[in-house]
């Protein structure tokens, strides 16, 4: 095994080089969308639940910038790793041969390196899971040895309430911890005590929320999750559950399969509850796999579960030393192409995830030359993708978005306050101006462009409009 000195130096500059990249990298086009959530405050949201929008408004508390965007997440990325050093407190002998290498492995491994790098719910959704794991286990310890500390079932409800406050997939954690109390036979006497259903109303209190928020109106996020996704062209087609295998490895890298795989055919008491956690989250996103395009983090509770308990099988050194390099890799390739210049304009076109990140100080500039020259009343984008940079960009809580997709930005736009108004609508040519669009305004006329460059290399191209008259319509 690789000696845990090696591997402190290691988790050390792995996390210096995130701390570097929350201050250097661009901001994602995500992120902005839920500070936006934050700047309009609601019990609940259209995508997901509501913490990333409450976290989004504390943060804009230290203002408009890289700092407010992304605070919580250097809190959290210090709070993961606090938790990873109170697991490898938990068993007997050196903790540092089990915390430097669970720290190695979490910042070296792609998704977790990338998830706790943004202002995404994942990275509150890691926290509260990590959280959910280390106190159920403190309680399951002392009830195994007759002294039961309530407190730790508590703490472990708040923190399974938290994660699905992060993220709907934290739910699969509550639905783990019945199973697994109902599964082992030491632990079924929980059922005979108050506790263990005062902790799951306390899960469910935590909810009321978001709750409440989906009743006033009509279940709508949970439609979207269920039914707003991207669909297969052809269901029980092998191309989402490939999609979705191929994709595992790739973040989590080929070198830590091995590790990962020993950890669920052990029989070492005490890595049920995560197993179990892997192997229902994994099976909800495969039988998915066949219906539709699963994103690679989407699974990310699975693996967080096992983050903790992978230490004692990282090995051989040739499995440590590949899991480290392609660590260093895919962390480089994410750092020049959100800090630099994206990966692929070197070569040719910018993908529009990463073109994004890029140019809208020069859009904010230009939209005030414009709107010197011709006044107007509200500022627009084709899609929330375009509008919640640019919000962030020109420090504006009311740029909005027409897109006639629903979006969180229905919510809240007020259109029929805004009739007959002059908007300036920014468009590029992954979200162009649609003939929808221009349907609700009198006259539409071009007003300007910015092209994005980085290193004479192209990146995008954003369009600038004057629409004149808005007419107001529902989507």
């Amino acid at each position: 095994m690789v000696s845990w000195r090696v591997l402190r130096v290691v988790a050390l500059a792995f996390l210096a080089a995130k701390l570097v990249l929350l201050v250097l990298a661009r901001p994602f086009m995500d992120e902005t969308y839920y500070w936006m959530w934050g700047q309009h405050l609601s019990a609940g949201y259209l995508d997901h639940p509501p913490l990333i929008g409450w976290s989004a408004a504390l943060g804009s508390v230290l203002g408009w910038n890289i700092l407010g965007l992304r605070v919580f997440v250097l809190a959290t990325l210090i709070s993961d790793l606090a938790l990873l050093y109170l697991f490898a407190r938990l068993k007997p002998g050196d903790w540092r041969e089990r915390f430097w290498p669970s720290a190695a492995i979490f910042l070296a491994t792609p998704l977790f390196f990338a998830l706790s790098n943004v202002a995404l719910p994942d990275h509150w959704l890691i926290l509260f899971s990590l959280a959910a794991l280390y106190c159920f286990e403190r309680f399951r310890l002392g009830w195994l040895a007759g002294t039961p500390v309530w407190r730790w079932l508590y703490l472990a409800a708040l923190a399974v309430g938290l994660a699905t406050l992060s993220k709907y997939t934290g739910a699969i954690l509550g639905v783990a911890v019945f199973a697994y109390v109902l599964a082992v036979p030491k632990l079924r006497g929980l059922f005979r005590t108050p506790h263990l259903y005062l902790a799951a109303l306390l899960v469910l209190l935590l909810q009321t929320p978001m709750l409440v928020w989906n009743i006033q109106h009509g279940f709508v996020s949970f439609g979207f999750v269920v039914d707003g996704r991207a669909p297969l062209k052809q269901v029980f087609s092998l191309t989402g559950l490939s999609g979705f295998v191929l994709g595992a490895l790739a973040i989590l890298s080929p070198f830590l399969i091995w590790p990962m795989g020993r950890v669920l055919v052990s029989r070492e008491p005490g890595n049920g509850l995560a197993k179990l956690i892997f192997w229902l989250s994994t099976a909800i996103f495969l039988v998915a796999s066949l219906f539709t395009n699963i994103l690679i983090h989407w699974n990310a509770v699975a693996y967080v579960a096992l983050l903790p308990l992978l230490s004692a099988s990282y090995r051989p050194k040739w499995l440590v030393f590949g899991h480290l390099t392609y660590g260093v890799l895919v962390a480089g390739l994410i750092a020049v192409n959100y800090a630099v210049l994206p990966i692929l304009a070197i070569g040719g076109r910018a993908d529009q995830t990463s073109a994004w990140s890029y140019g809208w100080d020069e859009v904010a500039a230009e939209i005030q030359k414009v709107s010197a020259v011709q006044p107007v009343d509200f500022i627009a984008a084709t899609d929330y993708t375009l509008a919640s940079p640019l919000a962030f960009a020109l420090h504006d809580p009311d740029v909005t978005s027409l897109s006639a997709k629903r979006e969180a930005y229905d919510d809240w736009f007020d259109a029929p306050a805004h009739a007959g108004q002059t908007a300036l609508i920014v468009a590029d040519r992954w979200r162009p101006l649609s003939a929808a669009i221009k349907a609700r305004f009198a006259s539409v006329e071009a007003a300007g462009k910015v092209t994005v460059s980085r290193f004479g290399r192209p990146v995008g191209t954003y369009r600038l409009y004057i629409a004149k008259a808005f007419l107001p319509s529902s989507h």
